[in-house]
C-alpha cells in the first residue's frame, strides 16, 4: 500500500510543477504579448483576481465531491455553476472601473458555501440521477 502511496504522491508533486510551469508561461506569454502590442504596463489585476478566485472556488468544489465525479449530473450542475459565475463576474467587472482586491476573499467564502450547498443538495438526494429525480 505504501507504494501506491507513494506513486500517487509522485504523481500530484508532477501535476502541480507542471500547472506551476503553465501558470508561469502564461504570465511571461501575456507579459510579451502586452510589449509588442504597446499595451499598458499595468496589469489587469480586476481580470487576474477573478481569475484566481474562479479557480481557487471550483476547484476546492470538485476536490471536495469526489464521491460524485462519476455523476454526470455534477458535472452538469458545476458546468452551469461555472457559467453562471463567469457570465456575473464578466458583466460585473465590465462595469467596475476598478475593484478593491481584498473584497475577493469574502466573496470567495460566500460563494463556495453557497455552491458547495446547492452541489450536496443535488449529489445526495437518493441514487437516481438529477434528471430523473426533477421529473417526479
Amino acid at each position: 500500500m505504501t507504494v501506491h502511496r507513494g506513486r500517487q504522491r509522485l504523481k500530484d508533486v508532477f501535476l502541480y510543477v507542471v500547472i506551476g510551469v503553465i501558470a508561469v508561461m502564461g504570465a511571461e506569454l501575456y507579459a510579451v504579448h502586452q510589449a509588442r502590442s504597446g499595451g499598458s504596463p499595468t496589469l489587469p489585476l480586476k481580470w487576474m483576481g477573478f481569475a484566481a478566485l474562479t479557480v481557487l472556488v471550483f476547484g476546492y468544489l470538485i476536490r471536495r465531491n469526489r464521491p460524485n465525479w462519476r455523476k454526470r449530473s455534477f458535472w452538469g450542475i458545476l458546468s452551469l455553476c461555472v457559467c453562471v459565475h463567469a457570465g456575473l463576474g464578466w458583466v460585473v467587472l465590465k462595469l467596475l472601473v476598478s475593484w478593491p482586491l481584498i473584497m475577493l476573499g469574502p466573496i470567495a467564502g460566500v460563494e463556495y458555501f453557497v455552491l458547495a450547498a446547492v452541489l450536496t443538495r443535488v449529489s445526495s438526494v437518493g441514487k437516481k440521477g438529477w434528471a430523473e429525480r426533477t421529473s417526479n
